[in-house]
């Protein structure tokens, strides 16, 4: 079988400058700040670790503290 140009290309060894390398960490440094800022607007509240989840019927409750009375809240279930 003959070798595609897909192959050759997928091994084609890429050389960058320290240069670029400072320009992409930079710019990667800068999405993180945006990741994290968009991640603040949409949780404003510190996340509540290991909160216990109930059985209820067919269902399940999470228990919150008092103060989450009638505020909007979002939940995000880990895999363990």
């Amino acid at each position: 079988m003959r070798k595609t140009n897909n192959t050759k290309k997928a091994n084609k060894r890429i050389e960058i400058t320290k240069k670029e390398i400072k320009i992409n960490l930079e710019k990667l440094h800068k999405d993180v700040e945006k990741a994290y800022d968009t991640m603040r607007k949409i949780l404003p509240e510190a996340i509540l670790k290991n909160q216990e989840v109930r059985p209820f019927g067919n269902a399940a409750h999470i228990i919150l503290p008092k103060e989450y009375i009638n505020k909007k809240v979002t939940v995000i279930v880990k895999k363990d």
